[in-house]
Formats: C-alpha cells, structure tokens, sequence
C-alpha cells in the first residue's frame, strides 16, 4: 500500500492542482476549499492525486497521518461534499468526480437555501423541499396512510420559530415521533439531543457514556 501514499512533496502540488481548478470554476459557485492547516486538504490531495480511480479509506488515513501525526485512523473524505466537492463513495473507497463541477447535493441545497430566504409563509418553505417531508422523503397529497399531511416542524425546538431559519417540513408522524427530543439539519437529519427524554430512554450503559462525558465535561 505504500507505493499508493505519495510523499508530502507530491500531495502539496496536487493540493496546489486543485487549488487552481477551484479559484478558476468552483470558489464563485460556493464550494469551499480546504485550508492547509485542515485535514481535509490531505483527502482532497489525494482523491485528486488519484484521479480516475478508488482510493481507500486507510489509504487516506495513511497519508494524513504522514502530515498530521497521531491522528485518528478513521479519515471520512466523503465530508468533502459538505463543502460542494463531487466526491463518490462506496464500500470504503472515495473518488472524485468531477474536479471541475460541484457536487448534485450541493447544488441542490444552494437552492433549497435560496428557497427558504425567499419564502415568505410556510407553503413557500414545502416549496424549496419540494413539498415533501424532509427527514423520511413522504411527499404531501400522494396516498400514504402512514405520514399524513405535512406540518411546521422545528429545527431547534429551543429556539425561535423563525420561518427562514428554524421551520422544516414534517409529516404528521415524524413531527409527532420526534417531539421536542431533536434539533435537526435542514437535512431532517437528528444532529443533536435538545431534550433528556431519549437519554432517560437509552440503555444503562449509553446512560454511563453519556455520564462519564458530561462529568469530565463539566468538572
């Protein structure tokens, strides 16, 4: 596997390759390109070094480590396309696309976001998710006699119930599955716990875990 980790030298002048292609197509279209003092610039280095192919994960991993030291082994570049990179990955292995284009989902979400600046009432926000529940997909108006009707639900429920920023489309039965035990992205996806209900409901050892952390947390 060795022969597959390029040296410092060489992943600084793909990092430098890339760089060049993002200033040129990618920087006004909103993708972010990774500073040197990340990690993440060591993935796309050698996702792009590696261009045309798969590159493992422990392969990445490998190459960090060289730069960074005593960093954690599991390296997850599929991250990249948080920042709009096109990056593909199955099973372990990573590749980049299309190093001259965005990824789908990120354009996807520009206009989602752009959607829901503009909204201004609730239909205008089901609009920009295109009318469907966005944590299970269940599309408003089609027979389904599980999800209902989509609803206003809230991102934070602790925080204000501001249209642009802090409502989501529901349906019926994840608004009322979740309650107020989650905060989500704008995505639907739990990110975080806002209540302690879920923790009194987790088995004794998570219980412990969580314990143990906010001990040494809070200490």
């Amino acid at each position: 596997m060795s022969g597959r980790i390029p040296g410092k030298g060489a992943l600084l002048r793909a990092y430098d390759e890339i760089a060049a292609i993002h200033k040129q197509r990618l920087a006004k279209r909103g993708v972010k390109l990774p500073p040197k003092s990340s990690r993440k610039w060591v993935w796309l280095a050698m996702l792009h070094y590696h261009r045309g192919g798969k590159v493992h994960k422990d392969e990445i991993s490998d190459a960090v480590q060289k730069i960074f030291p005593g960093s954690g082994r599991d390296q997850q570049a599929r991250h990249l396309k948080r920042d709009g990179w096109n990056v593909a990955g199955d099973k372990g292995f990573h590749s980049l696309v299309d190093a001259s284009a965005p990824s789908p989902e990120f354009e996807t979400d520009k206009t989602r976001r752009r959607g829901r600046l503009s909204a201004s009432d609730f239909d205008g926000i089901k609009k920009a998710f295109n009318n469907c529940c966005v944590t299970c997909g269940a599309a408003e108006g089609e027979p389904n006699i599980r999800y209902g009707k989509v609803q206003q639900g809230h991102q934070d429920p602790d925080a204000p119930a501001d249209l642009q920023s802090n409502i989501i489309p529901q349906c019926q039965f994840c608004n009322r599955a979740y309650r107020r035990d989650f905060v989500f992205d704008d995505k639907g996806r739990a990110k975080a716990v806002a209540d302690v209900r879920p923790v009194r409901q987790a088995r004794k050892h998570v219980q412990k875990k969580i314990w143990q952390y906010l001990r040494n947390l809070f200490r």
